[in-house]
């Protein structure tokens, strides 16, 4: 394969903007890809694979003083049941996304896919997305990679379990308050208004 001319960058594998601040892609990348990093000022990488980061991406996180914090390694474990993944890697790691003192972040696991998709489909039910809408995003990334049991795990997700850090990024506070408002609407709907 011909390599690039150094003025171009390559966008990494299954990225994208989650949230303000806040980024996906696969955690294999090239030296071409990496340079495309350098365009999200990033604070923080969250690793959710138990495999680490290749040499040339630990040297780059290194020398762009960017905080590694790798979940997979200390939260991954191997007798799961049917889960794909453990509980306390994604409550851990939505913890470690929704504290604002570490944006821009950026969440890699090896796929881009599994893990990532996981933990962005338990954010978008911690945000109070339909399950439907859910389910679409996580299969619009994963293409054939897909896989039911992750599905499942972010149906059944108990977002009770994970502690909403203090310094919240202002995307995630509006999306509460505005699902406040609808639900005491709702709530007027249904009963009137009993305010007075």
């Amino acid at each position: 394969m011909k390599e690039l001319p150094g003025y171009f960058v390559q966008v990494p594998e299954a990225f994208s903007l989650i949230e303000e601040g806040v980024y996906r892609c696969s955690g294999v990348l090239t030296p071409d890809q990496i340079k495309y990093l350098d365009t999200l000022k990033l604070k923080t990488v969250l690793i959710l694979s138990v495999e680490g980061p290749s040499r040339a991406f630990s040297q780059y996180m290194k020398k762009q003083d960017i905080r590694r914090i790798h979940l997979g390694m200390t939260r991954w474990q191997s007798n799961l049941g049917w889960k794909p993944v453990s509980e306390e890697l994604i409550k851990d790691a939505l913890e470690c996304l929704l504290n604002l003192h570490n944006h821009p972040l950026l969440i890699v696991c090896s796929s881009g896919v599994r893990e990532t998709g996981t933990l962005v489909g338990c954010l978008r039910k911690l945000q109070h997305w339909n399950f439907n809408s859910i389910v679409y995003e996580y299969r619009s990334f994963a293409g054939g990679k897909g896989k039911y049991t992750q599905e499942l795990f972010i149906e059944l997700f108990d977002t009770d379990l994970v502690t909403v850090p203090e310094s919240l990024p202002e995307w995630f506070v509006e999306e509460c308050r505005m699902w406040e408002e609808e639900q005491k609407q709702r709530f007027i709907e249904l009963h009137g208004d009993t305010s007075g």
